[in-house]
């Protein structure tokens, strides 16, 4: 009876260790750290936490499939680059949009031909995109900060839908899609399949090989967004911008694979990952925590994560990409 008790308590914590540290964190920051439990730092924390969270939404699809995508922290700051830029020049919001959106889809598309078609690992593929797209950048803005004076496209950003932010709304309903596709769709569970049994998914018809390129391709398309929203944010184009989401995304989608279900990467838990992430810098900010040691907190945390996503049925599973 004993063993069984410390079964079960392990299985919840392996499940939801997570989302229990999260509503730990809430209460914890609420008590010692003054103007936490706000509305305004509330809404501050989840509006932070979109750009994080949508480029998180684009590694879960792709970690779903058994692959990882890095090549994010080179789009990201791509995106922000062209977007301010582009404004800057006197192009329309349409046409930078367009532009933007055009560099995940390109991205995406040489990820996939380079991984997909030609077999070359995701990971090492992806860091190298990373690294053209960093390279790209830097050759388009000189490494000088472009700022966004452009009113309609700061609108997309800073107005409401009805009476919620505009980044909140774009985040759920990002979200929702997400979630709706992996779980209540066919191809849901075959981008799954790919990850846990390709075999099976071969034998019943369907085109793994396309199928693994529209997952990279809707995954670039998500970064580039993430990027275009995270320029808006910032009201401008920082040098390099995607490199500070590196970790931060990681650490969300691993910390979703401890929030609900231990091991499975899914959509409900990268959202609350990205939202404990946020929660604990406004708390360490609160608290006067050195911004530099914020980083090695996250680093701690996403350990934990991976670890607690490993651990299945007494041992320790390498992850595979």
């Amino acid at each position: 009876m004993k063993l069984q008790s410390i079964s079960s308590t392990k299985e919840i914590f392996n499940n939801y260790g997570a989302t229990f540290g999260f509503f730990v964190a809430i209460v914890f920051f609420s008590i010692v750290g003054k103007g936490f439990w706000s509305q305004q730092n509330l809404e501050n924390i989840i509006i932070q936490s979109t750009s994080l969270g949508i480029c998180a939404f684009g590694l879960t699809l792709v970690l779903l499939m058994g692959d990882i995508d890095l090549s994010y922290a080179g789009v990201v700051g791509l995106v922000g680059a062209l977007l301010a830029g582009w404004l800057k020049e006197g192009h329309s919001l349409v046409q930078a949009t367009l532009l933007c959106m055009s560099v995940g889809l390109v991205t995406g598309l040489i990820n996939a031909a380079l991984i997909v078609f030609l077999r070359l690992p995701s990971f090492l593929v992806t860091v190298a995109v990373m690294f053209l797209c960093m390279g790209a950048e830097r050759v388009y803005n000189q490494g000088i900060t472009t700022w966004i004076t452009n009113n309609s496209a700061l609108t997309l950003i800073r107005g409401h839908i009805g009476p919620v932010p505009a980044p909140i709304v774009y985040m759920f309903a990002v979200f929702l899609i997400c979630w709706f596709l992996q779980t209540q769709t066919r191809w849901g569970h075959y981008i799954r399949g790919l990850g846990e049994n390709i075999n099976a998914i071969t034998e019943v018809g369907i085109r793994a090989r396309m199928l693994k390129t529209l997952v990279y391709v809707i995954a670039g398309i998500l970064f580039a967004f993430g990027g275009y929203l995270e320029t808006l944010r910032n009201s401008g184009a920082v040098m390099y911008a995607g490199k500070q989401l590196m970790l931060s995304v990681l650490t969300a989608c691993f910390l979703g694979t401890a929030s609900f279900k231990a091991g499975k990467y899914n959509f409900p838990g990268t959202l609350l990952g990205a939202f404990f992430l946020y929660t604990l810098m406004s708390g360490f900010t609160a608290l006067g925590l050195k911004f530099y040691l914020i980083p090695v907190a996250q680093g701690l945390i996403l350990i934990a994560a991976v670890a607690i996503s490993s651990i299945r049925r007494e041992k320790i599973e390498q992850v595979q990409f």
